[in-house]
């Protein structure tokens, strides 16, 4: 035998030489184990991406919440800058505005609310009453915006600064503020505790690098929540904050500047305000909440690489269980993070937040000490909540008022739908949906709303006080001479006829006397909560009661037409008679001017006309109309004169209230109160919803008399 035969290689392997053979079992071996090991690393790949956008849907739908927080966290705050800017008075001293600070109710973040003169000195704050050396802060961003160049005429949020009286870091929230000329006398300050945002967004992260950042349009970082919290950082030439300035949101993805940490989040900017909202979370940590599931894989391939089949259906049946576990520690994680926000919100003065099921209802947060929780159990117990809700497929807002033991309380409802996270089972039959009620107190803001219109009312009253003395002294004219002519017909021994004429003419007379006095002393009173049905015209009526007098006193004829008996607004009738006097008065005193320039005989005549009009959704209105043959208003001037304090008539002469109030009384009553030049004079004009359609009852016309 030879020994080539006996290590011929086609006997040891069938097929092909030994290093063939070995080639070939090798490829195999590699085809096999690349075919699950290849899967495996696009498994991980997927997983890590998807949880990646998972994250960035979370961050936005997180900065969504937080920016709309914000918002609702410092509307509060402007609404308080901007009423005590427009009560201000420029003539008052330090110690008075000090005196009328420490009367405001100051939201607890705000530290200090202080008023600057247009130097830069700060003439008083609501910590510290007046006294020691002038602080001048004309060195600060917020004063500066306000004079610079191009001044700034909104609100202003300044970076954080340090408070030369507080010597605390705080945000400066600040606006201009004008006396009743126009006239820029300086600005308001509310200085804001950047801890109150930090300790906020603290409770909200969900993991230790978890990032939820509120940044100035200016690149300035006002508030950041992380690992070690910070503010005052410049990220403004970051690439994705520069290119979020052209857009109103964007994805965020990099390495912070600031500690190193590589994020995925989401950036989104205020609509309302000059800041952005970041919210972002640690890819490592990301990463680590599916780091089992990724070890899973890889064992996996690697142990069951030569049973491909089985490998694959132990792989999809294992990603399929993973993601059911993720999915319901996200939920959760999202149940979380409901929680708190809720608590977050009912932690608000005069807010309270109450969880309606099907099995009752629960209060969400602690508002001890508060009668406004009680109310509003009581209220979703109602047949009329549950009426009004049976069929609610998204968010429902309305104004609901209460009583309780004897006290009125006005309160604002926002209602909305709780929907499952997960959507539900497709399918399953659909359960009657968890409700969230948010209640928001509006009692305080009504009574200083009505506070404001009753000083605009005795402010009315004193104004026609002469024709009022007029208006009685008429009756007591007439009651003197009756009591005379019927004591000479004593006298006389006159008949017992003409004693009884003489003393039914007193009677008359102090009848009419005591109408004038109890339709003083009503108007007087305070208004009160409640909208109620009311004809227009007794409102008319009324306001003809109160400044008729002085008109004729002044030789102004009044024409009133269009009544009619089956007209009806809803309203506080004392409101709209208010309203109506004074654009009755302003009426007056645009004739009064009229007559300074054309003559003293000038013939001055105002028109009142009622009608009812349909707008563009055929919705009736009732409109009441004010005109006047004073020449009309100046057309540079027309749009300003709704705004407060704002008058065109002589320093002394006037307070530039009456129109501004008259537009709010009117614009709670969902309507409005507009103006314009006609022929011969303006044209105000009043429109209100109607209740409901005249039928066909013929309009009540009253040709123009003098009155």
């Amino acid at each position: 035998m030879r020994l080539s035969t006996a290590l011929d290689s086609t006997k040891w392997f069938p097929g092909g030489p030994l290093l063939d053979r070995v080639l070939k079992i090798i490829a195999i071996i590699l085809l096999v184990e690349a075919i699950p090991l290849g899967t495996a690393w696009v498994l991980t790949q997927l997983n890590t991406r998807a949880e990646y956008r998972e994250a960035e849907i979370n961050a936005q739908k997180t900065a969504y919440i937080l920016l709309h927080n914000f918002d609702q966290t410092i509307e509060p705050v402007e609404s308080l800058m901007l009423n005590l800017a427009n009560q201000l008075n420029p003539s008052s001293s330090p110690t008075e505005i000090y005196d009328f600070l420490r009367t405001l109710s100051i939201p607890a973040p705000i530290v200090q609310l202080s008023v600057v003169d247009k130097e830069g000195f700060i003439v008083a704050t609501s910590i510290a009453a007046p006294g020691g050396s002038p602080i001048n802060v004309a060195d600060r961003e917020h004063f500066r915006v306000h004079f610079g160049a191009n001044p700034f005429k909104g609100l202003y949020i300044s970076k954080p600064v340090l408070g030369r009286i507080t010597k605390r870091w705080t945000i400066q929230f600040s606006r201009p503020w004008y006396d009743h000329s126009g006239e820029l006398r300086g600005i308001i300050v509310a200085s804001y505790n950047v801890y109150d945002f930090i300790s906020f967004y603290n409770r909200l992260r969900i993991d230790p690098n978890s990032l939820i950042s509120l940044i100035g349009t200016d690149g300035v970082v006002r508030a950041r929540a992380a690992a070690t919290v910070s503010f005052g950082e410049n990220i403004g030439e970051e690439p994705n904050f520069r290119r979020l300035l052209e857009n109103q949101e964007a994805p965020y993805q990099q390495v912070s500047a600031i500690d190193g940490i590589d994020r995925i989040g989401y950036y989104v900017r205020s609509e309302r305000y000059p800041v952005i909202m970041l919210v972002a979370y640690d890819k490592v940590y990301i990463r680590s909440q599916g780091e089992d599931f990724r070890l899973a894989i890889w064992i996996t391939a690697g142990g069951l690489g030569l049973v491909l089949l089985a490998l694959a259906y132990v792989a999809l049946s294992y990603h399929r269980l993973q993601q059911k576990v993720r999915a319901s520690v996200l939920r959760e994680s999202a149940r979380q993070r409901e929680v708190h926000f809720l608590e977050a919100m009912a932690g608000v003065p005069g807010v309270c937040v109450v969880h309606v099921t099907a099995d009752g209802s629960r209060q969400i947060g602690d508002t001890s000490g508060s009668v406004l929780p009680e109310l509003i159990h009581e209220y979703v117990a109602s047949p009329r909540f549950l009426a009004a809700t049976r069929n609610l497929t998204g968010p429902q807002v309305s104004v609901e008022y209460f009583a309780k033991d004897g006290e009125e309380f006005e309160v604002q409802l926002m209602i909305a739908p709780l929907e499952e996270i997960d959507g539900g089972a497709q399918g399953a039959p659909q359960k009657p949906s968890d409700l969230v009620v948010f209640a928001v107190d509006q009692t305080s803001k009504r009574i200083e709303e009505n506070n404001l219109y009753q000083m605009s009312k005795l402010a009315s009253l004193g104004e026609v006080a002469t024709g009022l003395a007029h208006e009685i002294n008429q009756p007591l004219g007439v009651i003197r001479l009756a009591a005379t002519n019927a004591l000479t017909g004593l006298h006389k021994n006159m008949p017992d006829e003409h004693m009884e004429a003489k003393l039914n003419r007193i009677i008359q007379q102090t009848v009419r006397m005591s109408r004038i006095i109890d339709h003083m002393r009503i108007f007087g009173r305070k208004s009160g909560f409640r909208l109620e049905p009311s004809d227009p015209m007794e409102a008319i009526d009324g306001a003809l009661q109160v400044v008729g007098a002085q008109l004729r006193l002044e030789n102004v004829s009044i024409s009133v037409s269009g009544a009619s008996d089956d007209l009806r607004v809803l309203c506080r009738q004392d409101q709209l008679e208010q309203v109506i006097i004074n654009l009755l008065q302003n009426a007056r005193d645009a004739i009064r001017d009229r007559r300074r320039s054309v003559g003293m005989d000038y013939l001055g005549a105002i028109a009142i006309e009622i009608t009812l009009e349909h707008g563009d959704t055929n919705a009736p209105m009732v409109s009441i109309s004010v005109k006047d043959n004073a020449g009309g208003i100046p057309d540079h001037v027309l749009d300003k004169v709704f705004q407060p304090f704002f008058t065109t008539k002589p320093p002394g002469q006037g307070t530039g209230l009456g129109l501004s109030v008259s537009f709010g009384i009117i614009r709670d009553h969902a309507g409005t109160l507009s103006v314009e030049n006609a022929f011969e004079g303006a044209v105000f004009t009043v429109r209100l919803p109607a209740l409901h359609e005249p039928q066909h009852a013929p309009l009540r016309q009253e040709q123009p008399t003098g009155v």
